[in-house]
């Protein structure tokens, strides 16, 4: 393990959804930043997961600042390229996306970026005649997004953006929520921003925070570590050699307290779906292995289940609405 050269300050909190103060362990040393390692544990009455304790704030916007976060942090095992490298292909896949929204939202506005990253989801969206603009606590992905995009987004977090009340028509938190120390706070403050009738996207993991982790966790004693791999290890997060890197995730939301906080925060909520991941690597035309073509199967089936409610989902999508204005 690595000691960052910065002080580790950790703070504990109650939960961040329900206001209790009674957890339960859940999956011990899941983090660690050098020396100091990171429980999650379950509330007890809402079942929501969080990292207790967790690193303060200070702590916390220091873990963006290491250039290495974008090329392995932030995939999370789960894609064998880094961000940057996946340039062309992502903004093909948030164009889709923007198109998706488009047709839930009218047509293009203003919109406006939680955790913008290297900007290529407004990029895409800038490209089809958005108005963007964006705010991102990695230096590295912020100077990214304005010197060779051109965008509108500003370091820091979401406290750092100059727009003014009810000036844009869609904010977006695509994965994001999860790394915010007050979740409710941040979709209220979302909400200012957004004009009456505006809109609100926020896609959270939930694989830590479900069934198939949970039963995964009280089966990897028997679990074979050789036949799984310790690729698939990571991406499960079962890997009991791995110290899973820092705390980059210190919430981990279900469908039942994502909901909850949309509705604490004063949101009509549209729709919500549910889904899994597909890694791009195992869907790459040179994929052509039996494992990959197995492992293909399965996310497309899992996929399909989740989207139809049929199993629980690995990730959740939220299309919500500020009230008021025409509908």
């Amino acid at each position: 393990m690595t000691t960052l050269p910065f002080p580790v300050v950790t703070e504990h909190t109650p939960c961040a959804v329900c206001g209790a103060d009674r957890w339960r362990p859940y999956r011990p040393r899941m983090y660690a930043i050098g020396d100091v390692g990171f429980d999650l544990a379950r509330c007890h009455a809402c079942g929501f997961v969080a990292v207790v304790p967790r690193p303060d704030a200070p702590s916390l916007l220091r873990m963006y600042d290491d250039p290495a976060y974008y090329s392995e942090g932030y995939t999370l095992g789960v894609e064998t390229r880094g961000y940057f490298e996946r340039q062309d292909e992502l903004l093909q896949v948030y164009d889709a996306e923007m198109a998706r929204l488009e047709q839930e939202t009218g047509r293009p506005g203003a919109l406006f970026e939680l955790g913008a990253a290297g900007g290529f989801l407004l990029e895409a969206a800038r490209r089809r005649g958005w108005t963007v603009a964006g705010v991102e606590p990695s230096p590295v992905a912020a100077r990214h997004a304005r010197e060779t995009l051109g965008l509108d987004v500003v370091d820091g977090t979401l406290d750092a953006t100059p727009l003014a009340p009810a000036s844009i028509d869609v904010a977006v938190a695509d994965n994001v929520l999860e790394h915010t120390t007050d979740p409710r706070g941040v979709l209220m403050r979302l909400g200012t921003l957004l004009r009456p009738g505006g809109h609100l996207v926020v896609i959270v993991p939930t694989y830590v925070n479900s069934p198939y982790f949970r039963a995964l966790l009280a089966l990897r004693r028997w679990l074979p570590a050789r036949l799984l791999g310790p690729r698939l290890l990571r991406i499960l997060k079962l890997d009991e050699d791995s110290d899973g890197g820092f705390p980059y995730h210190i919430s981990e939301f279900d469908r039942g307290t994502l909901l909850r906080l949309a509705h604490d925060a004063g949101y009509e909520v549209v729709a919500v779906e549910g889904s899994v991941p597909l890694p791009a690597h195992l869907f790459a035309p040179g994929a052509t292995r039996l494992t990959d073509r197995l492992l293909r199967a399965v996310f497309r089936v899992l996929d399909a289940l989740m989207r139809r409610r049929l199993a629980p989902p690995a990730r959740v999508r939220l299309l919500a609405r500020r009230p008021g204005g025409r509908r």
